[in-house]
């Protein structure tokens, strides 16, 4: 039976059509409470960012999001010293090296790396009051699989669609700048597991671009790789 005079989490959201399949992914995630109560996730990352010539340069640290502020803090200490980086939902970023050097292309791209992180992690959440708003529903099939397509506008990220598989309803890809082959854009692959507090979480966050004849290439962008996640 129906909870008369309960109301509905979700109805404040704007999700309209597509309600059912992104409540399904976060009540499968682990529930909209348990994501709004959330404050910090704390993990140990090992990222991988591409130059355009797809030279890999790795680089770990910790980490700290801040999922209610839209904050994300990185930190490592290395032989030359200490860096500091914090990157906000807005975009703006901070970098403070106690002595450590980065060449600056490479600190570039790591500040883009984090912004990047900081909206995947929030996932379907991202349309739960985080700025975004689902603004249709379609079932496509990408790579032989059945999902759920939600275009999304708002936020400074330049995602243009979400993908959840058919069956879990689990967040599979996010695309950027363009939602089709052969556009210039991106595309956003997770790996999950089950984290502390009963939180489904992504170990890998894994960022191409868009390909010339599929919608995932294998141009790789971004690998975010997460150990010994605390909530």
């Amino acid at each position: 039976l129906g909870c008369v005079g309960c109301r509905d989490p979700y109805a404040g959201f704007g999700l309209g059509p597509a309600q059912g399949v992104v409540s399904g992914c976060v009540d499968r995630m682990g529930g909209l409470r348990r994501w709004q109560a959330a404050g910090t996730i704390r993990a140990f990352a090992v990222v991988t960012v591409y130059d355009d010539s797809g030279a890999a340069t790795v680089n770990k640290h910790d980490q700290v999001i801040d999922l209610r502020r839209g904050r994300i803090t990185a930190s490592a200490t290395v032989p030359e010293g200490r860096w500091r980086a914090v990157v906000n939902a807005a975009g703006d970023a901070k970098f403070r090296a106690g002595g450590a050097v980065m060449a600056e292309g490479l600190k570039d791209r790591l500040l883009a790396a984090l912004g990047t992180t900081l909206h995947r992690v929030r996932g379907p959440m991202n349309l739960c009051g985080y700025g975004q708003s689902a603004t249709g529903l379609d079932r496509v099939r990408v790579d032989g699989r059945e999902m759920f397509r939600v275009p999304a506008t708002g936020g400074a990220s330049g995602i243009v669609a979400y993908y959840f598989d058919a069956q879990t309803f689990l967040l599979t890809c996010v695309t950027t700048g363009s939602d089709k082959a052969g556009g210039d854009g991106t595309v956003t692959q997770y790996t999950y597991t089950m984290g502390p507090e009963g939180m489904v979480f992504p170990t890998r966050i894994r960022v191409t671009k868009i390909g010339e004849h599929t919608l995932i290439g294998d141009r790789p962008v971004l690998s975010v790789d997460y150990q010994n996640v605390r909530f």
